[in-house]
This record gives C-alpha cells, sequence and structure tokens, in this order.
C-alpha cells in the first residue's frame, strides 16, 4: 500500500514540495511570458483596425518597426506598386489614402479568428480574417468592400511588439 502524505515525514514532505515547485517553476514563468505576449499582440493587431479606421495615420504607422512592410496579394501575385518599404512610407501611404481615396467614407477593418503561428521570445508569426466595409454619406448600410486574410510576423522591440511585415491576401474566389 501507497504511503500517503500525512505518513511522509515532513522533511521529505517538505523537501518534495520545494522540489515540484522548483521544476514547475520555470514551466508556469513561460505561460504567463506567452500569454503577457500573446496578449499584447492580440491588442496591437487591434489596434491595427481601430487606428486606420479613425484615419489616424500616424498611430498607424507607429503600429509598424522601422523597417516595417506592407503588401497586398491576389490569387497568388503581390499587386503591382502595393508593397511598402518603411514606417516612412507606411505613414505617407496612410496619409495620401486618408486624406483622398478615403476622405468621404467611413471604413471598418472586422478582423477575427487570431491565430499564433509561431511565437518566441522576441518574434512571432500570426493570421487573422478581414471583412472590410465602406460607409459613404449616400450609402445607408456599409457595403463590404473586401474580405481575406491578413498574414503579420511581429518582432518584440523597446516600444513593445511591432508588426515587421503585413500581408493581406485578398479573398477572390477562383473556379476550379
Amino acid at each position: 500500500m501507497f504511503a500517503s502524505a500525512q505518513n511522509i515525514p515532513t522533511t521529505f514532505s517538505n523537501l518534495f514540495a520545494l522540489g515540484c515547485m522548483l521544476l514547475i517553476t520555470p514551466v508556469l514563468a513561460a505561460e504567463d511570458s506567452t500569454i503577457e505576449d500573446k496578449l499584447a499582440i492580440a491588442e496591437m493587431a487591434a489596434q491595427y483596425s481601430y487606428r486606420w479606421d479613425s484615419k489616424d495615420s500616424a498611430g498607424f504607422a507607429k503600429l509598424f518597426t522601422e523597417d516595417g512592410v506592407m503588401e497586398r496579394w491576389v490569387a497568388g501575385e503581390l499587386v503591382a506598386g502595393s508593397r511598402l518599404d518603411s514606417r516612412e512610407a507606411i505613414l505617407n501611404y496612410a496619409k495620401t489614402s486618408h486624406e483622398g481615396r478615403l476622405a468621404d467614407r467611413q471604413t471598418r477593418h472586422h478582423a477575427s479568428g487570431l491565430v499564433f503561428i509561431e511565437l518566441s521570445a522576441d518574434t512571432a508569426l500570426t493570421e487573422n480574417m478581414a471583412l472590410i466595409t465602406h460607409q459613404t454619406a449616400g450609402t445607408a448600410p456599409a457595403f463590404i468592400s473586401g474580405s481575406g486574410i491578413y498574414r503579420n510576423s511581429w518582432r518584440k522591440t523597446s516600444e513593445g511588439w511591432r508588426i515587421t511585415k503585413r500581408m493581406l491576401f485578398t479573398d477572390r474566389f477562383v473556379e476550379q
């Protein structure tokens, strides 16, 4: 018959408990770190929609690293002229879009299904689905202007988690 914890001498019981805590503590610390990183990345991913849709061009650009990249893909091909290669280029694109082609409309980027494909102490790769709507003064309900999947590469910086590369794979149904 096995000895119950009550029958084990106190010294051995204390040493056993301490040993278990030492073995478990690094695992729990790593899990806490992972959870904190996932929450921080999820918050930044959500900020993408809020900053773009509120036309906060500067705040939007700050979601990216200085060498951040933004691209749009359709049917497996990079859309010509869609690649932006720095935070400054992303800022200029955002300003031009917000003050130009989007000035007369409210956009909404509805993101869902955030998944972590890779996660390390200082890099991550995520994907999420996106549904993009627009609404102008002349349209009563908002209308769908696009949909797709965002693939984001992340780096932990002194500013926190930032996007190093954001690829939008725009949905296009191709009959097979």
